[in-house]
This record gives structure tokens, sequence and C-alpha cells, in this order.
């Protein structure tokens, strides 16, 4: 059997109310997918529209429930890219929390910068049911304005733009969301390093402290430009993100979408504090350097649902 996609995220709410968020169509409606029409008691889950991974038509959301236990379990079928898949969501008791298990099996991979993940569809899902949760504004991910060249988003932080900053330029900071082993010269021509082996070693272009921040980015061979600027409003930031230096008809949907959950997780860590962590990814062998030193430390946590 294939490594099946799986997360963890513990909430501090109970397990009645996230089976309610999972389950109830209004309520899917606002954090999770454009249109949804579910029944348990018809084995339906039916979910479509721009907010889901490659922006399925009503006639291509159709899912069968194949079990479920109120409060505790549901599992249901998703056909994506050909692949048939099944989704599982588990809900454990944890000290007046509890713990969401999501696992994904037979999910298809996606290698190449222009094809949206199904780890990044649930990483900005899983964040967007937490924050719905605490009553938090979301991030969503439209896949159907996903257009080809350069990529720009936008995200209003409720913070200030020097624990902004922070996030973008403390190495302790971005072990918490992007760095597996972070190092940073805060100057030009300076070093900017996610410990990602080569891939993540960066040269910092411009600095401006609270403001700016621009850096290399080697892609596909050649170096592309990725720059954050910061503008403050009432004790609030907006923080811009743009990745330059595509041909207008180069697909990056999967850069697109990858971007946009990089920039809810900085969005979270600043507003939740030290108390926020990335959801736990079970990481394949290896794979490890390549996410977040905080969620490689966590990997004791999994607990491999039945048959995993």
């Amino acid at each position: 059997m294939t490594h099946p996609l799986q997360m963890q995220l513990t909430l501090a709410v109970s397990p009645e109310r996230v089976f309610q968020a999972l389950t109830a169509s209004a309520e899917l409606a606002t954090w999770f997918a454009e249109h949804a029409d579910v029944s348990i008691a018809e084995k339906r889950y039916d979910f479509w529209g721009r907010f889901t991974l490659d922006n399925p038509d009503q006639a291509h959301g159709h899912h069968a429930v194949q079990a479920v236990e109120p409060n505790r379990y549901l599992k249901f079928e998703w056909r994506i890219r050909d692949a048939e898949t099944m989704v599982e969501w588990r809900l454990d008791p944890r000290d007046n929390g509890t713990q969401i298990i999501l696992r994904q099996t037979n999910a298809p991979p996606a290698h190449d910068i222009a094809i949206s993940t199904i780890e990044d569809f649930w990483f900005v899902s899983l964040e967007n049911l937490r924050r719905h949760l605490d009553g938090k504004p979301i991030t969503r991910c439209d896949f159907s304005a996903i257009r080809p060249g350069d990529i720009t988003h936008s995200i209003e932080i409720d913070g200030l733009k020097q624990a902004v900053f922070e996030a973008l330029i403390n190495p302790a900071q971005l072990e918490r969301w992007i760095a597996s082993n972070a190092a940073v010269e805060p100057r030009v021509g300076g070093v900017y390093d996610f410990g990602w082996n080569e891939a993540g070693r960066l040269k910092i272009l411009e600095l401006i402290p609270n403001e700016k921040l621009s850096l290399t980015w080697p892609e596909a061979g050649r170096e592309t430009i990725v720059t954050w600027t910061l503008a403050e409003s009432g004790g609030k930031t907006r923080l811009t993100l743009v990745h330059s230096g595509f041909a207008p008809d180069e697909p990056t949907g999967g850069l697109n979408a990858g971007w946009l959950n990089f920039m809810g997780w900085v969005r979270s860590l600043v507003e939740y504090g030290p108390a926020w962590a990335t959801p736990v990814l079970w990481l394949k062998e290896n794979m490890g350097p390549f996410y977040a030193a905080s969620m490689g430390q966590r990997q004791n946590e999994i607990t491999p649902l039945p048959g995993g």
C-alpha cells in the first residue's frame, strides 16, 4: 500500500462542534467549498465549485459516504484527476478539545509548479477550519481564478507590521511555518536559507525593515524573484507577495496555491502567537528537510488510522 496523505491538527473545541462544521452544508460553504450538499442519511457528501481543487462543477461534485460514526468518524469517496480516492476524518477528544485526523488514500501526486497539489488544498482547508471555528477570517483559494505567469497574493493580518516582518526574517519564526533549518543574514546580498538543501538557499535583493523583503528564488533552472511588502493601517497589516520572473503563458498553479497557503500560515502565526502550530503532515522518508522544522519535530504525534 502506498503512503497515504495524512494530517493532524488539535483544536480547542469539542468533537461535536467539529463534526457539525464537517457535515452541515451551509457551514461547509463558509470554510470548505463554494457549494455543499451533504446528507448523511442519504450517504451523500457533495461539494463543488471554485474553492475545490480543479474547480469541479456540480456534476463532478458527488461523493458517496462509505462510513459514519456521529461526532467521531466520517469516510467518503472523492474522484480526483481520474484517481479513486478515499477521505477519512477521525475526531478524538483531547484535553477539552479535539484531535482531528485527516487521511486520503490513493491521492494523485503533482510534481511540478503547474499543478495545484492536494496537500496544499488540505493545508488551506485545515487552517480555514481552525479559523472558522474560532470566528476568524479565512483564506480562500479560488482555483477558477488561477492564471499563468507571475503570482500575486495580498492578505490582511490582525497585527503590527513589526510582528509580520519578524515572521519573514527571524529564523526561529521561519522554522515554525516554512523552513527546516533557517539561516538569515539580514542585509542586501545576505544569505536567506530555508534549509531545503540547495533549493532553499536564496539571496536578499532588497531589505527595508518592516516594509519590504525581496529574494532570489531558483525555479526550473532559472532565477525568479519573490517580494514581500508590508503596509500597516489601524493596527492591521496588509501583506502582499509577488513572485515574478515567469513567462506570461507559463502555468504556475501549484506555486500559486502553495504561496497562498504559506500566507495563511503567516497570518495565523502572527494572530495566534506562540500557541499556533501548523497541522502535522505524515512525512514520507527523506522529505523532512523540505518542510517546517516544527512539523518534522512532531512526527511522533502521528497516529495512523487502521489500515494505514
